[in-house]
């Protein structure tokens, strides 16, 4: 007879834990359509960027500067017969910059596309440096073939949308004419082609552009001359340094920051000069690594509310338990659909959070969500216990919860140890508060006692 009251005694201890389980795994039903809700208003957001972005060419990224010098190409072909064809064609040597030397200032703003806020910049840029002379010896080539008259300076930009207005480009001080001619020649993704005068592609030359660009996300640059020296300052306070080379100096603080790369042509792909024709397969673009910069939204609201959702379930099980350990000590019976109305507002949470922080900075958000549901909380916890002491005491559990959960969002490197910490801590917690309680006594009283605490 014993045995079977202890049974039966036993097995009510374990419903209620039980159930909570199965509560909290009830719950992920909500909380993933709120991820996927989270991921509705990413997309929504990407596309109001692209709207914005595509008019102005996207991320710039000026791809260098090359000289082509073409030449006539006399091929002889053996027929049948024992006579020789011949048939003349144009090819062209590409010779790359010896020094590069670029600048920019770039300029931030934020344009707005419904609730959307999206950052873009414009910059004024300049870039120098000289050719050295076109030496064509080692191809063995006939000079009396090289037409210098027709040497062009080629511009690469990947999309032409970046120019806010029509670069100038001087040599040795004299200003140059774009060319009608546009040889399909180059590896560059799209190309401004201009006249060149042929002393200059004889004797060598030093070069400026001055170019208005627009853009956003990122502003990139391709490193093909021998010496390459890129400067670039904004008054972005975040920017990321991405690509195959890393800034030799930088400086960020609040107002802004200056970048320098200093990079040697050995480390790109672009050989000095090569030979090219416009008959055989398309230019396509090196696989030259770029210089990046970019211009970085520090986690944006959508973000930092998905990486709060990952920790939800952690955050869903602690009110659960802090109600079940108050339960235990009142001696106050709580029915399965008062924990539901509990956990229903801790999902409410990530909710609130997602649709506020389309509004306000995610910081105020978050202690707006968090006081909203701490104070909901606290009221129906006093009045299921009929004591404030415990409803307070329920708030202050949530409230540390949140908090807790705030500084995990905010130390993105370790949220995971501060994560699995705060588990462990709870575990921890649990034991120390449970420790004496006599579990086979604790439900031999049912009902609403209220006072009747258990052995400790």
């Amino acid at each position: 007879m014993e045995k079977g009251k202890l049974s039966q005694t036993v097995g009510k201890i374990g419903v209620k834990p039980f159930i909570i389980l199965v509560l909290v795994l009830l719950f992920l039903i909500p909380l993933s359509m709120i991820q996927s809700l989270i991921r509705d208003r990413e997309h929504y957001q990407a596309e109001a960027v692209r709207s914005i972005l595509q008019p102005k060419g996207g991320a710039p990224e000026l791809e260098g500067f090359l000289v082509a010098l073409p030449y006539e190409h006399v091929a002889e072909t053996k027929l049948v017969d024992g006579s020789v064809s011949r048939t003349t064609e144009i090819r062209y040597i590409l010779a790359v910059p010896e020094t590069w030397n670029f600048s920019a200032d770039v300029r931030p703003e934020y344009l707005t596309r419904g609730i959307f806020e999206v950052p873009v910049f414009s910059c004024d840029t300049v870039s120098s440096g000289n050719f050295g002379q076109m030496q064509v010896s080692h191809f063995k080539i006939d000079e009396s073939r090289i037409l210098w008259d027709e040497a062009l300076f080629l511009m690469g930009i990947y999309n032409k949308k970046t120019f806010t207005a029509l670069p100038v480009v001087e040599v040795s001080g004299v200003k140059l004419e774009q060319s009608l001619i546009e040889p399909d020649i180059s590896p560059f993704s799209n190309t401004e082609f201009y006249r060149l005068p042929a002393d200059a592609v004889k004797e060598g030359f030093s070069f400026t552009v001055n170019a208005s660009i627009q853009g956003g996300q990122s502003l990139s640059l391709q490193p093909l001359a021998g010496d390459n020296c890129f400067s670039v300052t904004s008054d972005w306070p975040s920017p990321g340094f991405t690509g195959g080379w890393l800034p030799v100096n930088r400086e960020i603080s609040a107002n802004g920051f200056s970048a320098e790369w200093n990079i040697a042509g050995l480390s790109t792909s672009y050989p000095k000069t090569w030979i090219v024709s416009p008959y055989s397969e398309p230019a396509t673009r090196s696989a030259t690594e770029s210089v990046t910069v970019e211009f970085i939204t520090p986690v944006d609201n959508y973000q930092k509310t998905m990486r709060s959702v990952k920790y939800a379930v952690l955050f869903l099980l602690i009110p659960f338990l802090a109600i079940f350990i108050f339960e235990i000590f009142t001696r106050t019976r709580i029915h399965p659909v008062q924990y539901c109305l509990i956990g229903l507002a801790d999902v409410l949470f990530y909710l609130l959070l997602l649709a506020i922080s389309e509004h306000l900075p995610f910081t105020l958000t978050y202690w707006i969500s968090a006081a909203a549901v701490c104070l909901t909380t606290l009221g129906y916890a006093a009045a299921i216990f009929h004591r404030l002491k415990w409803g307070a005491l329920f708030a202050a559990v949530q409230g540390i919860s949140y908090i807790f959960l705030y500084g995990t969002l905010q130390a993105e490197d370790y949220a995971l140890l501060i994560g699995t910490l705060g588990l462990f801590f709870v575990v921890v917690l649990l034991m120390v508060l449970t420790r004496r309680v006599d579990w086979y006594s604790v439900v031999t009283g049912s009902g609403n006692r209220g006072n009747g605490n258990p052995q400790i």
